[in-house]
């Protein structure tokens, strides 16, 4: 048997596998949140409520159809009841009674029965009400995107500041490596202290433990990263975009900082939105309960009674219809549904503060977001312009003390400050990405 063409075919299988799976492990910050938002635990929780609520309406529209019912009873005496009736009735002696028997042994009754609702002033308010609040469901499906889109950005740009920061300390290890090792072999050759090696050596040992500590710290972040995509944590993850490729589209897309507020773009007010609705048809429910309601009804049943059921000679079935109506009209009921309305009308004022405030909250948050985004951005010039300064003198001490001029001293504070310089950089691209994700949310972006 030529077993060649199923080797090539697992071959391809196994390569495409592991492309699918590659490509399953890169992610820029857009489809981490895509992939969180189709995997999220809510996600699924949204959607098992979504056909809850369309069950919940299919269940209440029932009530308003007609209900047909059939039952089937079957009784066999051992004992006829027994009654007492008056003797003389039967010829017998005044005063006294006689014990007789009615009925047969056996009974077979069968029936069915239908009932409709006609008219109820509050059933078609309610099958209103049930439609928004499928519609509510949906609003808040979206109010857990949006939850979900920030906590997944949040964990992203944790991962990317702390991989920056590490390729910042492996590019000033090798550097400072390569210095260690050139003052070593000055003082080995008699042209420098011992404590220029120790200050060099000190400060090597530093940046590796911080290394080490950036690692774990990377690490750490991942596995936030993953649980807020609802990602497999044993399996590898790769970000392919870095700090400075999210600060870059920042940069490339202005914004206008004077542009009115939408809050309407908010996922949280077309939730008080609905919720108004739904207020507002209670309330309307309420007060149609005050209308009468009418229910039609049928019944057809049929019994028979014999003493032997099979014995054809015996009486047969005896059919019995029955057709009518049941007008229901509320005439008292102790202000009980007029202290319900008004409690529906407190629930609707509530609601009206509630979106004010929400109003004033949702301005206030996109105010203070602008301001940090303000504040961000001028952080960043600032601070690139303190980098590159402190990487000037660093450069310029390293020269000096490579030509015998400059002190260990010297150096070692210039590359101290061109530390503290790079990491403020760092935190400050962070801060802009932050401020513009903040911003992007308040406005709900």
């Amino acid at each position: 048997m030529n077993w060649r063409p199923l080797k090539s075919l697992l071959t391809l299988a196994c390569i495409a596998l592991c492309i699918s799976m590659f490509a399953q492990e890169q992610f820029n910050i857009e489809e981490a949140v895509q992939y969180a938002v189709e995997n999220s635990a809510q996600t699924k929780i949204n959607a098992l409520e979504l056909a809850k609520a369309e069950a919940q309406i299919k269940e209440y529209r029932a009530t308003g159809l007609p209900q047909v019912n059939g039952t089937i009873d079957y009784q066999h005496f051992i004992n006829l009841p027994t009654s007492l009736l008056p003797a003389e009735f039967f010829g017998g002696a005044p005063g006294t009674f006689a014990e007789v028997q009615f009925g047969l042994k056996n009974s077979v009754n069968a029936g069915a029965s239908l009932n409709t609702l006609l008219f109820d002033g509050s059933f078609f308010t309610g099958l209103k009400a049930q439609r928004i609040y499928k519609d509510l469901i949906y609003k808040q499906a979206n109010q857990s995107e949006y939850q979900i889109k920030k906590s997944v950005t949040q964990a992203y740009l944790g991962v990317v500041i702390a991989q920056r920061n590490k390729r910042i300390l492996e590019k000033n290890i090798e550097n400072l490596e390569k210095t260690l090792n050139e003052t070593t072999i000055i003082y080995e050759n008699g042209f420098a202290e011992k404590l220029d090696v120790s200050r060099l050596q000190l400060s090597f040992d530093n940046l590796n433990t911080e290394l080490q500590r950036v690692e774990r710290l990377i690490n750490l972040s991942k596995n936030l990263l993953k649980f807020q995509m609802n990602y497999p944590l044993e399996m590898p993850i790769i970000l392919t975009e870095s700090l400075d490729d999210l600060a870059d589209k920042v940069f490339l897309k202005p914004i206008d900082l004077d542009a009115p507020i939408d809050i309407s773009n908010r996922p949280e007010y077309s939730v008080i939105q609905v919720g108004e609705q739904l207020n507002d048809l209670n309330i309307e429910a309420l007060r149609r309960g005050y209308y009468p309601s009418l229910v039609g009804f049928a019944s057809a049943q049929t019994a028979l009674q014999r003493n032997n059921l099979f014995d054809e000679d015996e009486p047969g079935f005896f059919p019995t219809t029955i057709v009518g109506l049941s007008l229901s009209v509320p005439i008292w009921d102790s202000f009980s549904r007029s202290a319900k309305i008004q409690q529906a009308k407190v629930d609707q004022e509530i609601t009206q503060v509630e979106k004010a405030e929400f109003e004033r909250a949702v301005n206030l948050e996109v105010y203070n977001a602008r301001l940090s985004y303000e504040n961000a951005m001028n952080s960043v010039g600032s601070s690139k312009r303190a980098e590159t300064l402190a990487r000037e003198i660093y450069q310029t001490a390293q020269i000096k003390f490579q030509e015998g001029v400059g002190s260990s001293l010297e150096l070692t504070q210039a590359e101290q400050n061109l530390y503290n310089a790079q990491a403020n950089y760092a935190t400050a691209l962070y801060d802009l990405v932050v401020a513009k994700s903040d911003l992007d949310l308040a406005l709900g972006q």
